[in-house]
């Protein structure tokens, strides 16, 4: 079979030659790797354009094309090289660089901290105390290094930039803002603005001006009007804070408290989206959209003749490290058309010049710019310093150029790998990337003599210079000791310690690992608390309070020591740690004392440094620093003070919806000469005065809150809600006479914004009782200026006016009342209220019109008899009676 079907195949000998290809197949894969080279430059890769035509001029050293490629390159690309690597362990949040040497590095994962690195000596100088589970969405530091605002979560820390020590709490950062854009230094570093809510409930914001070295505030602006444009950026200093909004109005706010606020609105300007001022503050750039279907641009307002160059493309990334927390690039410079460089994964492009892209082993998290250096952060916890090279001189009259030979080939290959850090495998077509220490080794062995006359128009000296002195650092697993020790320390569990040994036989065997194992057991730090807690376990006094005195003062032993005698029912043990404390944190200082008080029976002394709702420990660990206190949990000893609190609160305060007997026990408490020494002074005055304004809702306590009120001024209370207790009760003992001094007094001698709008009410009605018509409108008149935009005012100005015979006015009242809205559960007596005084100002149709209003909210008031229920003037009720059947 298989000699019958190779039969009819031609024998070898008389088959044809085939020629060979008449294809230059070197000049094609040449060219193949010449057009992906020029893929790679359009992807901003110069660096593996680069090596792929130094491979395509081994294959054809005779094409013009790629060698002027490779020329343009070396000419103008500008080329890094890494010359110092810190590796945390921990994910990197963001980078500030201050030359010449200081290097702030916010760190996350399981804790949260900042570090100041010394680039010189490359050791950490200072550690922010760490937090767990939050991460830093803020790192600013001012022009002078001196300080610093670190955002963790719900609290913005002050700090000294240098010790990394807090000054003070700044408060909520709104988050729909950008922090490096409104959180803003004057520029000789001693004044700071922010933004804050006006409180807790109301999320207006206002601008606060302060001292940088104490965190005193100097100026708050008031609340703005309901509506007001949202604020963008914010310009500092020494006269004056200015705030640019969306809709281009620049507010300014003098430093001076004593001199006014200006606004000044921007004209023929669209909706401003971002913005950021200029380093002088003469100029803001913005993103501004002139509608729903433009795109939005950037445009810069100046303020004055000339721009400092601060927001230029390379100015703007010095001044403003890039990271994954709210930045300018990632809002006003988000845009990657407009962007001077982009992340890609690992990679960091710069795009407004030839750059060779800073390369990193993990994903960016963070990267700053220096005018000489690139800084890349890494989730692995790598940051790298990239060095930036300086570009060859061009030569004015060069000489002829060497054809290129093997030589020259091999100096153009050592070149390549010295500069790009990348070496092409022409087997596997794929990249290696070389270590900083063979990029140097590669430059010791190009022969630049060689390089010169291959490019004669280009002199590599200074570049090469730069390489070969280079030295590419690494900071030691020793240089972390102040990291670890203080990460492991803010652990409260001991999980820490042996992940600190671990981390330290990753970075490598020195001398501080030998030292940390050397130890013995993986708990080592916390050896001396264990001994402490089992002499505790004893019970001996003596011996515990010998242990407690052996402590020092601080750390895990002192820490254990101090948790266990709140513990316990030992005011003495409480005593010693405090004698030997050193460096306590000051809320855990007030709990010891207040539990050593409350065990020797002095409670007026234990509650007195205490609100009525005691402050929430974690915020309280987020904003100071506990260094050497971390290591015990002091949250039992809180939630046994907020226990004992709370028990003493619940004699003197009355529960909402109390029943008289209920009443009848908290006065006779009040009333008792031992509460006030068992509670203190200012606690006691508070009491009374909450029982007071708790009382006079009810008229048979009328001569109880009058007690409690003139008690609670005695012991300092606040003149005002003292005053108002005893008006209300004289008024509800129906006691005019002596009700309106108390009213008139309350409004017209004391601050406006300690007044309510029920205060003018009640006066006017007083008045009203004391037939004095004349000051009753008077005072609701004042009232309605001051209180514009309260329904339930109106209505109670305008039930005084009808009572005081001025129709007219009342219906204004009751009108002024209905544009602004009334309270839905009086809606139906304010309508009520409107027919009368409509008809009683001979107005009949409205009053016709708001009868039927009435009918529609309930079809009883068309009933005659429905009137008899009313404990209303008769003359009113006569009026209501003409519309009805």
């Amino acid at each position: 079979m298989l000699a019958a079907l190779s039969s009819g195949l031609p024998s070898c000998k008389s088959a044809k030659k085939i020629p060979p290809p008449t294809v230059d197949l070197a000049a094609d894969l040449a060219a193949a790797r010449t057009d992906a080279a020029k893929m790679r430059l359009e992807q901003k890769r110069p660096d593996e354009a680069l090596a792929m035509l130094v491979s395509a001029l081994k294959t054809d050293p005779a094409s013009t094309e790629i060698y002027t490629m490779v020329e343009t390159i070396l000419s103008q690309t500008v080329w890094n090289l890494p010359a110092v690597t810190i590796d945390h362990q921990l994910p990197i949040q963001h980078i500030v660089m201050a030359d010449p040497n200081s290097l702030w590095v916010s760190l996350g994962g399981e804790t949260d901290t900042t570090v100041r690195w010394n680039l010189k000596t490359l050791k950490i100088e200072s550690v922010l105390f760490p937090t767990a589970g939050g991460e830093t969405r803020s790192l600013i530091i001012d022009s002078s290094h001196r300080w610093a605002v670190i955002e963790r979560g719900p609290v913005t820390l002050l700090c000294n930039a240098q010790t990394l020590k807090p000054i003070c709490d700044l408060g909520v950062i709104p988050p729909d803002l950008t922090p490096t854009s409104v959180v803003v230094f004057s520029p000789d570093g001693l004044l700071l603005a922010h933004p804050g809510y006006a409180s807790e409930k109301d999320h207006s914001i206002i601008w606060q001006l302060r001292d940088a070295a104490t965190g005193q505030v100097i100026r708050t602006s008031e609340p703005p009007a309901a509506g007001a444009p949202q604020p963008l950026a914010a310009y500092l200093d020494r006269d004056k804070l200015r705030v640019l909004h969306t809709n281009g109005t620049l507010l300014e706010i003098p430093v001076s408290p004593i001199e006014e606020t200006l606004q000044t609105p921007l004209p023929e300007s669209g909706k401003l989206l971002q913005a950021q001022f200029a380093a002088d503050g003469k100029s803001a750039l913005t993103l501004q959209t002139d509608g729903p279907h433009q795109a939005p641009q950037t445009a810069v307002i100046s303020y004055g003749d000339k721009e400092d160059g601060s927001l230029e493309d390379p100015a703007l990334a010095r001044r403003f490290p890039w990271s994954l927390q709210p930045n300018i690039w990632s809002g006003l410079m988000s845009d990657p058309q407009h962007a001077p460089f982009w992340i890609d994964g690992n990679s960091v492009k710069i795009v407004t010049s030839p750059h060779a892209p800073a390369q990193a082993s993990s994903t960016l998290t963070a990267v700053a710019f220096t005018s000489n250096s690139i800084f890349t952060g890494e989730d692995s916890g790598v940051l790298t310093l990239h060095r930036l090279l300086p570009l060859p001189k061009k030569i004015a009259d060069p000489p002829k150029r060497r054809p290129l030979d093997k030589t020259s080939l091999t100096a153009i290959e050592s070149l390549s790998e010295s500069l790009t850090g990348v070496r092409y495998d022409e087997k596997t077509r794929s990249f290696d990337t070389l270590l900083a220490s063979d990029r140097i080794k590669a430059c010791a062995d190009c022969d630049f003599s060689v390089v010169r006359e291959n490019f004669p128009t280009l002199d590599f000296t200074a570049l090469a210079e730069v390489i070969h002195a280079s030295e590419h650092r690494t900071a030691t697993p020793l240089a972390f000791q102040p990291l670890w020790n203080r990460l492991a320390h803010a652990d409260l569990s001991r999980k820490s310690w042996p992940a600190l040994l671990e981390r330290s036989k990753k970075l490598s065997n020195t001398a501080w690992h030998q030292e940390l194992t050397a130890a013995g057991t993986p708990a080592s730090p916390w050896s001396a608390a264990a001994k402490i807690a089992d002499t505790f376990l004893t019970n001996d006094p003596t011996a515990i309070l010998a242990a407690i005195q052996s402590t020092g003062g601080k750390g895990p032993a002192a820490a254990t020591a101090l948790a266990l005698a709140l513990k316990s029912e030992h005011s003495e043990w409480i005593d010693a740690c405090l004698a030997t404390a050193q460096d306590m944190p000051p809320m855990l200082r007030e709990i010891s004392r207040s539990r050593s008080a409350w065990l020797q029976d002095q409670q007026a002394q234990a509650l007195a440094p205490w609100p009525e709702i005691l402050p929430d420990l974690s915020l309280v660990r987020r904003r100071e620093d506990w260094e050497g206190w971390e290591q015990a949990d002091f949250q039992p000893a809180l939630d046994d003070l907020r226990r004992c609190v709370s028990t003493v609160l619940a004699t003197i305060t009355i529960p909402a919806d109390s029943t008289p007997e209920q009443r009848k026990a908290v006065a006779a408490c009040l009333s008792d000469p031992a509460t006030v020494k068992s509670v203190g002074p200012r606690r006691f005055g508070s009491a009374c005065l909450e029982a007071a304004l708790a009382f006079c809702a009810h008229k048979e306590e009328a001569q109880t809150t009058l007690q409690l009120a003139r008690l609670a001024r005695d012991m300092g209370a606040k003149a005002e809600p003292c005053l108002r207790a005893e008006a209300l009760a004289l008024t509800a003992l129906g006691d005019y006479q002596k009700a309106q001094p108390c009213w008139i007094e309350l409004i017209t001698e004391h601050p406006v914004e300690t007044t309510l709008p029920s205060d003018y009410a009640e006066a006017a009605y007083t008045s009203f009782e004391n037939a004095d018509s004349r000051q009753a409108m008077e005072i609701l008149t004042t009232g309605m200026h001051r209180f514009p935009q309260d329904g339930n005012f109106a209505l109670r100005a305008g039930w005084v006016a009808l009572l005081t015979n001025h129709p007219d006015r009342a219906y204004q009242f009751l009108q002024n009342g209905k544009r602004i809205g009334f309270p839905a559960e009086k809606l139906e007596n304010a309508t009520a209220l409107l027919t009368i005084a409509a008809a009683q100002s001979g107005n009949q149709d409205d009053a016709t019109f708001f009868f039927q209003e009435l009918l529609k909210i309930d079809p009883a008031w068309a009933d005659p008899a429905t009137l008899d229920t009313l404990d209303w003037p008769p003359e009113l009720k006569a009026i209501l009676g003409q519309f009805s059947r």
